[in-house]
């Protein structure tokens, strides 16, 4: 082993090579040394000659400053004198500038100068040269002036002259008298720095000595961390060779200097096989080049630097995917790149194996989307079919029995509805296909509809149905009213079913009314039957009745499943609080945003009996529907209402038959045979045929909202779902009809065959007593209404018919809270029929509209002079 003693010839000639260093350190020591011994020889000589010239000069400069001095006086004189006898020329003055600038620099040399430090910290000298200064710079001024300035200052600059010679001349002698005493100083300082120079010579040496000893010490210590070195690049090449991914080394020309076995093993080539080689020829060319390897290689920026992915070659020619992680360090030869390959063939399968199920899992998603779709049109349409012929079937002559079968019937159908229902917003809803609307609502509008829309049902069970806000109201917001009617109904639903006596209450609480965006909480709170502690989180789930009471009612257990999805859907939550016996609260929080529109007085919300939305005229129908039960259901319906129905069985049909004759109304199917319904209300809104701008409604089981958003756009003019309802068909067709032309001649509005007014908008009953508030209310109304017939009345053409328009919208929604329903049901007609482009009823309005306000007027008042005056 080396130095071990067992090579005589190996140790003689270490011992040699340590004497040759030895020498070879000791002569240059030596060579050192002489340098610094000839360097000090000089460095003295320089000293003496500096020594005597600073000496020699400083005392010249200080002379100079008073001879300066001089000189810059009599050029002052004479410029003066010339400019007494009109002699004065541009060059005395520029001499005068230049004896000027002379002293002033010997002046400034004493401030600049470190050699003059000495007396600048002498305290006479000090004062004197400020005294110099200041008047210098005050003389700088005038000689910076142009001429014609400088010719005037010549006497300013004489007195500052004049003041400040005799402080010139005590400078002068000062400093020469302090440089003469401080001469001989200066020579002892001189020789004692030599001195000193000849210490710090032999420190030196001594210094130059330890720091050879130290340098062997040094030595040894490197030969030590070589060894470390060699140690550690063992242990490196040992991890390079051991690693999983291929590690590959090029210089900047791209030749490979080293190659790792992984990287062997993923090529299949050997180190020797690809040693100089061009590393590109290993990866195939790129598309992308300025995300390439070959970029990375010729510019190696940050950005080009990283993660890159490549197809490798092997040595077979298999082209597989590749990652690089490309890094730059410095070798022998320059700069360096470390390339980490590895192959990601089977992570790139992998992923293939996860798109491919992810594509499998979303077919089946939308195939199921389809499915519950179809299923949902193929459902309703025998529903609407078995509800339809009950509903008939309950205006003909049906002795007590038959009455009460038909109404099991008529429930059950409900149920199924109501189920098949649930189940498409279910699907909905985990498909993500449910969209939200956004538009300004009041919540005490949307609470006054559920307790309208339950009061039948709660009245029937004996429960008290109210609410109020527990906070200053929040409206209007800005959200999705449809939404939040859902869940509130369903809530008040279960709430009424599940109790058994006393009353439900609906509160609303805005937690921060003032604040634009605030979370509101809607609770629902019954005295009912309560839920058991572990069955709170339960019935939110889908399909889900406690076995309780709550299991004993009718119900899908989708309701509150539902309930809880909407809510998060809005950004909002559901929960319940019950004590088991006592009573259940269930609330539902939602942050709302206030809304800056104003919005209408809200419409009344009493219930309309069956034949009161009809139109009080008779109305000629199309109905195109493809399923004759369907058909024959809509024609029954229609014609008992008193209308005229002709029928098409397809959509190219019912095209051609709107073309051919005037409908007032069209209620068109939407999955038909040959001619769907949207491309039929298409070809007959861009077709020049008789019925191209009658109202057309579509009779649907499709419901979701982007679906209903497309029936609109192709030019439809309202919705019903199946099944239908007579009430609700009924009141479409009330709804749609005054956009249609009448018999009694274009733009003509027939006059509603109903009550004028109806009182129990405003009071419960006809004994219930009228508050002073409500009379005040009325009375506003009543005057409301007589200045717009005044103003109708006044100038019935002359009057911008926007304006009118939207006099008569304002007086609408007025006329529909205070229970002017013939009224109401007028001007929403005149309405309807502007925004299709029909402004004739906007023009018979100044004719039309006063006589009927009048009787309504006359109602009001009878009225309001019978009813007992309340509180």
């Amino acid at each position: 082993m080396p130095g071990s003693g067992l090579n005589p010839a190996a140790d003689r000639k270490r011992r040699r090579l340590r004497r040759l260093r030895l020498l070879v350190v000791s002569a240059i020591l030596a060579i050192l040394f002489g340098i610094m011994g000839a360097m000090t020889q000089n460095v003295v000589a320089q000293l003496n000659t500096l020594r005597s010239a600073a000496s020699d000069n400083l005392q010249w400069t200080l002379s100079q400053v008073d001879a300066e001095f001089l000189r810059f006086r009599h050029a002052l004189d004479t410029a003066r004198v010339e400019v007494h006898l009109g002699q004065t020329t541009a060059a005395q003055l520029a001499d005068l500038r230049k004896r000027f600038d002379i002293f002033y620099s010997r002046i400034d040399t004493f401030r600049a100068t470190g050699t003059y430090s000495t007396l600048r910290r002498n305290a006479e000298f000090k004062q004197n040269f400020e005294v110099i200064r200041q008047a210098r710079d005050r003389m700088s001024a005038l000689a910076d002036l142009p001429d014609a300035g400088l010719v005037a200052a010549l006497d300013q600059m004489d007195r500052e002259a004049e003041t400040v010679a005799p402080v010139v001349r005590a400078l002068s002698v000062m400093g020469l008298a302090e440089f003469a005493t401080h001469s001989d100083a200066t020579r002892i300082a001189v020789t004692t720095t030599l001195a000193r120079l000849a210490l710090i010579a032999g420190g030196m040496f001594v210094a130059i000595s330890l720091l050879a000893v130290l340098l062997l010490r040094m030595y040894r210590l490197s030969e030590r961390r070589a060894v470390d070195q060699m140690l550690t690049t063992a242990r490196m090449r040992t991890v390079i060779q051991t690693s999983l991914d291929g590690i590959v080394v090029c210089d900047r020309a791209a030749r490979i200097l080293d190659f790792s076995p992984a990287a062997e093993a993923i090529f299949g080539c050997t180190v020797e096989e690809v040693t100089g080689r061009d590393l590109l020829t290993l990866v195939k060319p790129e598309e992308d080049r300025d995300r390439s390897l070959a970029a990375a290689l010729r510019n190696p920026a940050p950005e080009t630097l990283g993660r890159l992915y490549v197809d490798g070659i092997g040595r077979d020619g298999r082209v597989f995917p590749a990652e690089i992680s490309l890094r730059v360090a410095e070798g022998d030869q320059g700069q360096i790149f470390v390339l980490f390959i590895r192959d990601i063939s089977q992570i790139r399968q992998a992923e293939a194996d996860l798109i491919e199920a992810h594509d499998r899992a979303v077919a089946g998603e939308k195939a199921k989307a389809e499915f519950v779709a179809v299923m949902s049109h193929e459902m309703r349409t025998p529903l609407n079919g078995l509800l339809g012929t009950m509903s008939l079937l309950a205006d003909t002559r049906l002795d007590p029995q038959q009455k009460a079968y038909l109404g099991s019937m008529e429930v059950s159908g409900r149920l199924l509805s109501a189920l098949v229902n649930d189940v498409l917003d279910i699907s909905q809803l985990e498909a993500g296909m449910m969209r939200l609307q956004s538009r300004p609502f009041r919540l005490s509008d949307i609470v006054e509809d559920v307790i309208a829309n339950q009061h039948g049902l709660a009245r029937v069970n004996g429960i008290t149905l109210y609410w109020g806000w527990q906070s200053p109201p929040f409206e209007p917001a800005v959200g999705d009213p449809d939404k939040i009617r859902q869940v509130l109904l369903n809530f008040v639903n279960n709430a009424i079913k599940f109790t058994p006596r006393g009353g439900v209450r609906i509160e609303i609480e805005a937690l921060d009314p003032a604040a634009p965006v605030s979370e509101v909480e809607l609770r629902v709170i019954d005295t009912g039957l309560g839920i058991a502690e572990g069955d709170l989180e339960r019935i939110f789930r889908d399909f889900e009745m406690i076995d309780s009471s709550y299991g004993r009612r009718s119900g899908t257990g989708l309701g509150l499943g539902i309930s809880r999805r909407l809510a998060g859907l809005m950004g909002g939550e559901v929960g319940v609080e019950s004590t088991q016996g006592e009573g259940s609260v269930f609330w539902m929080r939602l942050p709302l945003e206030r809304s800056a529109a104003a919005l209408p007085l809200p419409e009344g919300t009493a219930a309309v009996p069956p034949d009161a939305a009809a139109p009080g005229h008779a109305l000629s129908v199309l109905i195109v529907e493809d399923n004759e039960i369907n058909r024959i259901i809509l024609h029954d319906m229609v014609t008992l209402a008193g209308h005229a129905v002709t029928e098409a069985c397809d959509g190219r049909e019912g095209v051609a038959r709107a073309a051919e004759t005037r409908f007032d109304v069209i209620l068109m199917d939407i999955s038909m045979p040959v001619m769907d319904g949207r491309a039929a209300t298409r070809a007959i809104r861009t077709g020049t045929g008789a019925s191209a701008a009658a109202p057309i409604v579509a009779i649907t089981a499709h419901a979701l909202p982007e679906e209903v958003a497309a029936f609109r756009a192709a030019g439809m003019t309202d919705v019903l779902k199946k099944p239908i309802n007579r009430k609700e068909l009924l009141a479409a067709l009330a709804e749609v009809s005054g956009a249609a032309p009448q018999a009694e001649g274009m733009g003509a509005v027939a006059r509603p065959t109903g009550p004028l007014f109806d009182a129990s908008r405003l009071v419960p009953d006809d004994t219930a007593p009228v508050s002073a508030a409500l009379r005040a209310l009325t009375g506003r109304f009543i005057d409301q209404i007589d200045a717009m017939a005044r103003d109708l009345a006044d100038e019935p053409q002359a009057s911008d018919p926007a304006a009118r328009m939207q006099l008569l919208h304002r007086c609408a929604g007025a006329a529909g809270t205070f229970g002017a329903v013939a009224l109401h049901a007028r001007l929403h007609a005149i309405e309807t029929a502007w925004k299709s482009g029909d402004s004739q009823p906007l023009a018979d309005a100044a004719r039309n509209i006063p006589p009927l306000w009048q009787e309504t007027r006359g109602q009001i008042l009878a009225w309001l002079e019978r009813m007992p005056p309340g509180a």
